[in-house]
């Protein structure tokens, strides 16, 4: 696992402006402690969305996503919205288990913008994501989530795929792992043409709703049936949200009831607007990145660079669900199989912490 090392790991934001403020930064702290969950300020904001200075005003502690600025948590009103770091608990603390509770209990807006989103259409597409995914690819409107593997069989990509139209596929996965991944599937891309792949970096951005209520809540922005039987779980669909055009994903990282729903920067603010509208009657709150990789934690959902990485296998990860091996051949297919007969050496497993500190 050399991802330390590989350039991948910065997008065109990483400049050389940037880079000289990053060393310069990165040294000037050579024999400083380095604390957990600490964001440092150098060369940001590099990428904000159009909804940054609406998060700055609802009091968000902004954190750095792959160069894209990220509400993080939500500090109290009255309340400086600042990191105060510490190898215990920290000042997020309460705040964070705020923003859990009332999604758990009600509904939850986050944004999602810093999500890697692609597009591939052409009409070898689905051979084309066939051969490099190890689940099989989605009816039209539907989802599958899927590992990809090297050739060795290790894991090199999470991904929720859908299929949105007879030659065309929406997929969305670790932002910090686009560049890294769009130099694999270019160099997987067949040479007759027949697949065309489109990174969307930040020409699409996303909101995702979660919680009991959040049915309720996209039922008064949509104008289209959005009940359990009309929008199922792992459903995809294109549809006007607050009155903006957008894709929908019947699917949340929460592990709760819940959407992802894309759009074009500039409907952002609008459909935001009408998510917090709508949503007073609900009790919705804003909820950060670290109330979402905390609610997914609850759920045992992996995540990119945390608990999957190249050195691990797709059943020492407990991805077992999602490996096809009965499908037409995939790359890392052969060692995949192998693992599942000889038995994973290691496997991914949830601990509860019991305990008043952890």
């Amino acid at each position: 696992d050399v991802w330390g090392m590989d350039v991948a790991r910065f997008g065109e934001w990483a400049s050389l402006r940037y880079t000289n403020a990053k060393v310069r930064e990165n040294y000037s702290r050579r024999f400083s402690i380095r604390f957990p969950n600490e964001e440092l300020p150098a060369a940001r904001p590099a990428q904000t969305t159009p909804l940054y200075d609406t998060m700055l005003a609802n009091n968000a502690v902004m954190g750095d996503s792959w160069g894209l600025e990220t509400p993080l948590w939500f500090a109290p009103k009255g309340t400086e919205p600042k990191d105060i770091v510490s190898f215990h608990r920290s000042n997020d603390f309460g705040p964070i288990g705020e923003e859990v509770r009332a999604t758990r209990e009600r509904v939850g807006v986050t944004e999602i913008a810093n999500f890697a989103k692609y597009e591939v259409s052409g009409p070898g597409s689905e051979d084309f994501l066939n051969r490099l995914m190890t689940n099989r690819m989605p009816k039209i409107g539907r989802i599958v989530l899927t590992p990809m593997l090297n050739e060795f069989g290790r894991l090199i990509g999470d991904f929720t795929i859908a299929k949105a139209g007879e030659e065309r596929f929406m997929i969305w996965s670790s932002s910090a792992a686009q560049k890294y991944h769009m130099r694999w599937f270019e160099k997987h891309l067949p040479r007759d043409g027949s697949v065309r792949i489109h990174r969307f970096d930040q020409t699409l951005v996303g909101l995702s709703i979660a919680g009991p209520r959040s049915r309720d809540l996209l039922q008064k922005l949509v104008d289209v049936d959005v009940s359990t039987k009309a929008f199922r779980f792992m459903d995809f669909r294109e549809m006007a949200v607050g009155g903006a055009p957008c894709m929908v994903n019947r699917i949340t990282y929460t592990g709760d009831l819940g959407y992802e729903i894309w759009m074009a920067p500039a409907y952002q603010r609008l459909v935001y607007k009408a998510i917090k509208d709508a949503g007073e009657e609900f009790g919705l709150v804003d909820f950060g990145m670290r109330a979402l990789l905390s609610m997914r934690l609850e759920k045992n959902f992996p995540t990119w660079f945390r608990e999957l990485r190249p050195i691990y296998g797709p059943f020492e990860g407990a991805m077992d669900r999602f490996i096809k091996l009965e499908k037409n051949d995939f790359i890392g297919r052969e060692a995949a199989a192998k693992e599942q007969t000889e038995g994973p050496k290691r496997r991914r497993v949830s601990f509860i912490v019991d305990a008043a500190d952890a």
